[in-house]
């Protein structure tokens, strides 16, 4: 996605129409990178997120080396964001299913979900990290419920085995 320069020019000089044309036009991008890794996070969590992920943006233009990365550079603001978030959230006594694991253990499973098609990825992250039940995955995702059992059974079964190898 290209943003016209001018919105940019517009947010470096605090117009506040550009401001929300730029929101409205990075908005959907954002919240879908919020869905992808983190799945189970209520929509005042994202908001919140978001809202802080802009206002850093807007307050530090001046660290946006080229306009025409300005999507890749909120991007990974937002990420950063998100980090902080959700160390904030585990310290609070919230943890995510695979929270006890050494910290290999971890990076195993990483890699075992990184290797795995993204729909295959996707179903079993909602289910284990996000709580969700096949029905709901399935109406999130306008999938049928066998397609996404059939997903989950053996992205359970990756990971599985990637826990008992070691």
């Amino acid at each position: 996605m290209n943003i016209d320069k001018k919105i940019i020019m517009g947010v470096r000089n605090k117009d506040a129409d550009a401001k929300k044309e730029l929101i409205s036009l990075t908005r959907n991008h954002l919240v879908q990178t919020i869905y992808k890794r983190y799945i189970g996070l209520e929509e005042k969590e994202i908001n919140d997120i978001l809202q802080a992920t802009y206002t850093y943006a807007f307050m530090n233009m001046d660290k946006l080396s080229d306009d025409k990365n300005f999507l890749k550079w909120i991007t990974v603001l937002l990420n950063k964001q998100l980090r902080e978030y959700m160390q904030a959230k585990e310290h609070t006594g919230i943890t995510t299913a695979l929270r006890g694991l050494p910290q290999y253990r971890q990076s195993d499973v990483d890699d075992c979900l990184n290797e795995m098609p993204e729909n295959q990825k996707t179903v079993t992250i909602m289910h284990c990290l996000g709580k969700l039940k096949e029905k709901d995955i399935a109406n999130r995702l306008k999938m049928s419920e066998e397609g996404v059992a059939r997903l989950l059974k053996s992205g359970k079964q990756k990971v599985k085995n990637v826990l008992d190898k070691k």
